[in-house]
């Protein structure tokens, strides 16, 4: 197959082809008759109007074939516009050009056709071709009758054309006509040389007549109403036109309205024939009312005279100057003597100095690139730079301009203002100065409609802040807000959003990566406020507070631990029944938690814990009792008491109260922190026991007596004597009864504490001479036990008084001493030692045995407990000694302890207060 070539000037064929608007239109009748006429004459199965496109031929008209194009490369018809004249196949099966041509081997077979140009303005841009399935060849009347066909086809294309022409034409036509009556102009013609003149209605309008009123209509009605002042400049100007001196007749002139004032008109015209002696003949032209125009151009006029007043009171220096290396000055405000000390007329043409050379030579480059940089993007300019004054001093100016342009786009001039910013300069610099000084970022923040922003303005601290410099974001803020925690810069744009659109200040907590890619805290605030072109600018400061935000973290995670030991604590509290409360000693305000109001039998809703609302509930027998324990704190920081309260029913309980000052120098208000319990049951139990023992102690103490006395007259050998068994007996016998003696002793002081009934003597005593007693009536004991015993003073104790009663005290030291020798291992030592301790004294025996079991600890100073009751039997001892030391030291208002390591021995230790 061969495939059609392309003709030489097939680019004009083209031109031509999409000239005639044909292709891709719907079928039209005249093209469809002339083909049906012609299939009709021919007998061809196919006749088609082809147009040949680039790639394509599309058939405008068709009979006897349902496509609408086929590629040209395959066409017959791009071989037939290669030709003159009818191109002709008889058979395409025996002509090798065509006999593989898929629309002879496919459908529609071709094996006839016959194809006439079709010629446009001299290209040929289709056919008008015949085709058949069964071999055969046109007669010579055949061919011409298929030419004439093809003429008749351009003919109708030529008649479309000319239609369409029409057509434009009188849309032409139409909108001229609305561009005069829509622009309100007037027309006239005038016949020069016989003086008829045809004036249009709008002419008439214009001075307020209708056309019928100014009838019969010649120059001479112009004449009447145009103001005579300018007759001879308008005539003048006609003369000028008639000469040949200017292309139109154009001039500006009044005319009278029929209401008696004048319009300004704008009259313009142009001679369009000339007689055969070569005078002017016809003149068209047009009046157009420019009385608006007119007025306001004089208003333009004193405008620009007040505009001139105004420049020369501007603070500022203006200018205009010429687009060359001097910037050659046109115009200069006379405000140019303050800035420089030159006056303004030695700039114009540069008559004396250029404007550069005035500029401080550092400047100088950088101004320039500025300007020519703004010229060449058609932008305005603003640039802050140094002016050399004439007494020699350096001031800082801003300048401001823009260049002017004419309307193919050349420079005309360059007008700018100059302003003297030496002060804010200045000032600048101290700000800048202050800038530095701040932990964070001063900064403005520009948001803009289309939704780009920008830092116009940011301290230096910024690159501590985001990790960028102020003149990376002065344009675009996108590599600051990159920097931002990802899972926080929602939040940062919705707190901005918010704040642009309710103009509210603006306050976040949000991160930013560090260039190490660590977190920072970061805290920013800002006012808003609208700009003219639409933007919001804010002005504000951020600060790093990575610091106080993870101490506000912790702060947090430690509250949430405090809400959940709280919680703990209040189900601890009710399940244990015992409330915790805090009180200050000096307001005397008070505080308590949920569980007291049911230790006290108050009703939550209606009370309020006050410390006179406490002491109200107070048993009046134990008042003394509460004020005591509270003086007591006052010097110990303790506050332990068990009392009697009276619920609103009239019920008694019992509570224990216990309680602890908060350390003195942290605590103005004499806080006290403690708890209170509901102890009835196990007062009521103690009692049952204290009275238990009481009995038994009277009962037994008569008959012991009478049997210790009688042990001892028969140790005696006054009554009889004895063989030895039965004194050794006897001896055993007395010993018992006299540790059974200190035992019932025991549990009578024990009993008269607890009752309140013991008698202290209380005096200001040294302690040293006690301490020295108390060893030496314990030396014959130690001795017995190979024990040594040492008194270890302080050098100020010899000074120092305690507020005590001697023998309760001796009571203490002697329970103390007898401990530590009983568990101390022959050979061992034992120390008493005093040692100041703030404002109390510490009296403390420390022993070698081998200490406190751990599990014992917690109950060594309850009655009757021993670690080991075969340790107990093997020492000796009641149990109730550490009880009773307990509470004679509490009852003296001091306080007992003890520290051991298993193996390494015991220290058992009082503190009094010292007596001032």
């Amino acid at each position: 197959m061969q495939a059609p070539v392309t003709p030489i000037f097939e680019q004009l064929r083209l031109i031509a082809l999409h000239n005639t608007g044909l292709l891709d239109t719907a079928p039209e009748q005249r093209f469809d008759r002339l083909t049906h006429l012609a299939k009709l004459c021919l007998g061809t199965e196919i006749v088609l109007i082809s147009l040949v496109d680039a790639k394509r031929q599309w058939f405008k008209s068709k009979q006897g074939l349902a496509a609408c194009e086929t590629s040209r490369d395959i066409s017959f018809c791009g071989h037939t516009i290669l030709a003159e004249s009818i191109f002709e196949i008889h058979d395409a099966q025996l002509d090798s050009r065509f006999a593989d041509n898929p629309l002879v081997t496919g459908a529609p077979f071709i094996r006839f056709y016959a194809g006439v140009p079709l010629e446009i303005n001299g290209e040929r841009i289709g056919t008008l071709c015949f085709i058949d399935s069964q071999p055969r060849q046109f007669t010579d009347k055949e061919r011409q009758i298929a030419f004439e066909f093809g003429k008749s086809v351009e003919q109708e294309i030529q008649d479309r054309l000319q239609e369409q022409s029409n057509e434009l034409l009188a849309a032409s036509e139409l909108m001229y006509r609305s561009v005069l009556e829509g622009t309100r102009i007037g027309t006239w013609q005038w016949n020069i040389q016989t003086g008829e003149t045809v004036f249009n209605e709008r002419w008439a309008e214009m001075i307020g007549y209708q056309l019928a009123e100014l009838e019969p209509i010649s120059i001479d009605t112009w004449l009447a109403v145009t103001h005579p002042d300018d007759l001879d400049h308008a005539k003048a100007a006609l003369e000028d036109h008639f000469n040949g001196l200017s292309p139109f007749y154009d001039v500006n002139f009044r005319m009278q309205h029929k209401q008696g004032h004048f319009i300004w008109v704008h009259d313009r015209g142009r001679v369009i024939s000339y007689s055969d002696d070569g005078k002017p003949l016809m003149m068209y032209g047009t009046h157009a009312d420019i009385t608006k125009q007119h007025d306001n151009e004089l208003a333009l006029r004193q405008s620009r005279d007040q505009f001139k007043t105004l420049v020369t009171n501007i603070p500022g220096v203006t200018y205009r100057c010429h687009h060359d290396e001097h910037w050659s000055m046109l115009y200069m405000s006379d405000h140019i003597y303050a800035l420089s000390g030159y006056l303004a007329s030695d700039f114009i043409d540069n008559s004396q100095r250029s404007f550069v050379s005035i500029i401080h030579p550092e400047d100088r480059d950088l101004l320039i690139q500025t300007v020519e940089k703004a010229v060449l993007n058609h932008a305005s300019w603003v640039l802050n730079f140094r002016i050399l004054h004439q007494n020699g001093s350096v001031l800082w100016a801003e300048g401001r301009g823009a260049a002017e342009y004419d309307s193919r786009g050349a420079i005309k001039y360059l007008d700018g203002f100059i302003l003297d910013i030496s002060k804010e300069k200045k000032l600048q610099d101290q700000l800048h100065k202050l800038t530095q000084q701040l932990p964070g970022v001063l900064y403005q923040f520009q948001l803009w409609p289309d939704g780009h922003s920008a830092f116009p303005y940011a301290s230096s601290a910024i690159e501590d802040i985001y990790g960028v410099k102020p003149e990376d974001v002065q344009t675009d803020a996108s590599t600051a807000f990159a920097k931002i925690y990802p899972e926080d810069l929602p939040a940062v744009a919705k707190s901005i959003e918010d704040s642009a659109q309710q103009l509210t200040l603006w306050e976040q907590e949000y991160r930013v990566y560090r260039d190490d890619n660590t977190l920072v805290w970061l805290s920013g605030s800002a006012s808003p406020e609208t700009m003219p072109d639409g933007s919001i600018l804010w002005h504000g400061y951020i600060q790093d507070i990575t610091q106080t935000k993870e101490h506000y973290l912790k702060l947090e995670d430690l509250n949430l631990q405090l809400n959940v030991a709280q919680q703990s604590l209040d189900l601890a509290s009710e399940q244990a029944q015992i409330g915790y409360w805090h009180a200050s000693l000096k307001q005397g305000t008070l505080w308590w938690s949920p569980i007291i109001y049911q230790i006290f039998g108050f009703d939550a809703h209606d009370i309020v814990p006050s410390v006179t609302l406490l002491k109200s509930a107070v048993h009046p027998d134990d008042i003394d009792k509460v004020d005591k324990s509270e003086q007591q704190a006052r010097l110990t920081g303790i506050h332990n008491v068990v009392h009697r309260i009276i619920r609103p029913n009239g019920e008694v309980r019992w509570v224990h109260q216990l309680g602890q000052l908060v350390a003195e120098d942290k605590n103005p208000d004499q806080i006290i922190i403690g708890s209170v319990q509901d102890v009835t049951d196990r007062m009521q139990l103690q009692q049952v026991k204290d009275d238990f023992i009481s009995t038994v102690s009277h009962e037994l103490r008569t008959p012991l007596t009478s049997i210790f006395g009688a042990l001892n007259l028969l140790q005696s050998g006054k009554l009889v004597t004895l063989p030895a068994k039965a004194d050794k007996l006897i001896e055993i016998a007395s010993s018992n009864c006299k540790q059974l003696s200190r035992l019932i002793n025991d549990l009578l002081d024990i009993e008269k504490l607890a009752a309140g009934k013991m008698l202290f003597e209380m005096k200001r005593l040294n302690v040293v001479p006690l301490l020295q007693r108390a060893i030496d009536d314990h030396q014959p004991y130690a001795d017995l036990h190979q024990i040594t015993l040492a008194l270890q003073l302080n050098h100020a104790m010899d000074e120092i008084l305690v507020y005590v009663d001697e023998h309760r005290l001796l009571q203490i030291l002697t329970n103390f001493l007898s401990n530590a020798v009983k568990f101390s291992p022959t050979a061992g030592s034992v120390i008493l030692s005093t040692t100041l301790i703030g404002n109390q004294v510490e009296i403390a025996v420390q022993d070698q045995g081998d200490g406190i079991p751990e599990d014992f600890q917690s109950k060594i100073f309850e009655r009757f407990s021993q670690a080991d009751a075969s340790s107990s039997k093997a020492k000796g001892g009641t149990g109730l000694g550490l009880a009773l030391c307990k509470e004679l030291t509490e009852a003296m208002n001091g306080s007992i302890g003890y520290s051991s390591t298993p193996g390494y021995g015991a220290r058992f230790y009082i503190r009094l207060p010292i007596s001032v």
